[in-house]
């Protein structure tokens, strides 16, 4: 009987912390899909200086700065590294004023961070 009190609660824990995790992949990765949608929303308006769209990719990497050391622990380190090469890339292109082309890291960040987000959801498929 002493086992299989000790067997379940493990198992809670396990789906505890699961639980925990996904949670915070949501919210966290919801956090930089918002700021990078609202940086894609900015771009399109021409009344919008490019300072203010500096700050917002400067924003939006701080965030990523202190969320990608959490991420790292849930996700492949490749992943997070082409976030980041992403973000840097957008910020740079933001920086020099090539506005349509850093619409492409924006693009591809959103998709990365999906993709992980997706990929770390708790479900049959991602189980077996």
């Amino acid at each position: 009987m002493r086992e299989i009190i000790i067997i379940l609660f493990i198992l809670i824990i396990i789906i505890c912390g699961a639980i925990y995790t996904q949670n915070y992949l949501n919210n966290s990765s919801n956090v930089l899909l918002n700021d990078l949608q609202d940086l894609k929303h900015s771009m399109e308006d021409k009344n919008i200086s490019n300072q203010e769209l500096m700050r917002k990719s400067d924003k939006i990497y701080e965030n990523w700065n202190n969320i990608s050391k959490k991420w790292s622990n849930i996700a492949l380190h490749e992943e997070i590294d082409m976030i980041e090469t992403a973000l840097i890339r957008m910020k740079s292109k933001i920086k020099i004023g090539q506005l349509d082309e850093s619409l492409e890291d924006i693009e591809t960040s959103i998709f990365l961070i999906n993709h992980i987000n997706e990929k770390e959801k708790i479900s049959i498929k991602n189980i077996l």
